[in-house]
């Protein structure tokens, strides 16, 4: 066997595999021979049918099933040893009549070649690192939501508008019998808000559904019908007041402190407060994070400049499935991946040239992260084997592992950007970051 690479240009290659009759001969003769003990043929018994007869009826098929797996092998083989960067896969150059009965076989692909990548963060203009404020308002946001969320329900007397409502639900046609509970400012319209704050307890009244709720997934979750359907029919439904109660909420003090922060000694709320701070910074930091990551991302794929393989990658496209696609097709696909395909490419000369490669330790490390963030207790106990076989269970879930090893070689580049990319700080308020970050929804 004998395989010629030849570059026909920087990025375009052709590797011709010429296979000789002695490359498959005896691999062929063992199988005949193979068929020739197991094989039942009308006029002969098992085991006696003569060889040539075997050959002539079974050789050239066992010859075209050898040669194509010493091809691939070799090709693949050659490919790997050779340290060749190459796009999609090697398209076969096919021969109008190839003679399968010749001592000789030439097999000739075309091969897309990798570009050479020269990669500078030194970029025309620097990125930006928007780093959110975390506002006062913000963490006395979330202390009054965790203190409502902690506290106690009391019972009332009168409907308020801050009084929680438990009511009955039910509709023997429209099968509805739940239980649910509200406050006034959930409801739809006035004339329904007037209805229910002047409700007694154990008072029964029917309202039409579609008008009873403003959020259409109260609706939804009541009736468990389409919206579209909930619209256009009239769904009378009866309700039944259970309970008007009060949230008192849950006062600063250490016990409250302890359910938030169970491992933390929180004696103050000064110390609280820093503590909801630290944890609100921590969760906008990873909202910067990504906005920095993907803008630099941008910044790579619109100043790293190299050429692809355009015709052999238009070519791979159409003939990569079974059935054949037409050009047009093909360069409409090319062109809606092209920005995919050289961030991959850049992303890989970076991680190549800055040994940034994920680790089998650092996968094992970071599944062990994920089972302590949830299983705390367990440390501890101080019970490593235990720790280490719900390692083991996360990693034997294949898609885990791929997330886990995605997680963990985003997190390298974003140390790696932080430390080489030339960037400007910019602090801005959480309300300012979203309309940056997410311009589309505003």
């Amino acid at each position: 066997m004998k395989i010629d690479f030849k570059k026909t240009d920087k990025l375009n290659s052709r590797i011709s595999i010429l296979i000789e009759k002695k490359d498959y001969e005896n691999k062929v003769e063992k199988i005949i021979k193979d068929y020739k003990s197991k094989i039942n043929l009308r006029g002969f018994r098992k085991g006696h049918v003569p060889l040539s007869l075997i050959k002539k009826k079974y050789e050239k098929a066992i010859i075209v099933e050898e040669t194509n797996k010493i091809l691939s092998d070799s090709l693949n083989k050659y490919i790997i040893d050779k340290n060749l960067k190459i796009l999609g896969n090697p398209i076969p150059i096919l021969e109008e009549k190839f003679d399968w009965d010749a001592d000789v076989f030439n097999f000739k692909f075309e091969i897309g070649l990798s570009p050479d990548l020269k990669i500078n963060f030194n970029f025309k203009k620097p990125a930006i690192y928007h780093k959110i404020n975390v506002e006062n308002k913000i963490i006395e946001e979330r202390i009054t939501y965790l203190q409502q969320q902690y506290g106690e329900l009391k019972d009332e007397k009168k409907i308020s508008e801050t009084s929680e409502l438990m009511f009955e639900f039910s509709s023997k046609e429209e099968n509805i019998n739940k239980k649910m509970t509200l406050k006034l400012s959930q409801l739809k319209t006035k004339k329904i808000i007037d209805l229910v704050r002047n409700l007694h307890l154990d008072e029964t009244f029917t309202f039409e559904l579609r008008e009873f709720f403003k959020d259409e997934t109260l609706l939804i979750n009541l009736s468990n019908k389409p919206i579209e359907e909930i619209k256009k029919s009239k769904i009378n439904v009866d309700a039944k007041l259970l309970s008007i109660q009060k949230r008192i909420n849950a006062s600063l003090e250490e016990s409250f402190f302890k359910k938030i922060y169970p491992n933390k000694s929180i004696k103050t709320s000064t110390q609280f407060k820093n503590e909801i701070k630290k944890s609100i910074e921590s969760q906008y930091d990873q909202q910067s994070d990504q906005k920095f990551l993907d803008d630099v991302t941008k910044k790579l794929i619109e100043e790293v400049k190299f050429d692809l393989p355009r015709k052999f990658l238009i070519k791979w496209l159409q003939k990569r499935d079974e059935k054949e696609i037409s050009l047009e097709n093909a360069t409409e696909q090319l062109e809606k991946s092209e920005k995919g395909l050289r961030y991959q490419l850049i992303e890989e000369e970076i991680i190549n040239h800055n040994n940034l490669k994920v680790e089998e330790k650092e996968i094992k490390e970071f599944a062990k992260k994920i089972f302590l963030r949830q299983f705390g207790q367990i440390s501890k106990k101080d019970n490593n084997q235990e720790i280490e076989q719900m390692v083991e269970r996360i990693l034997r879930n294949e898609e885990e592992t791929k997330r886990i090893i995605e997680q963990v070689k985003t997190g390298k580049l974003l140390k790696f950007f932080k430390e080489n990319v030339k960037f400007k700080s910019k602090k801005l308020s959480y309300d300012s970051f979203i309309k940056i970050a997410y311009p589309t929804t505003q």
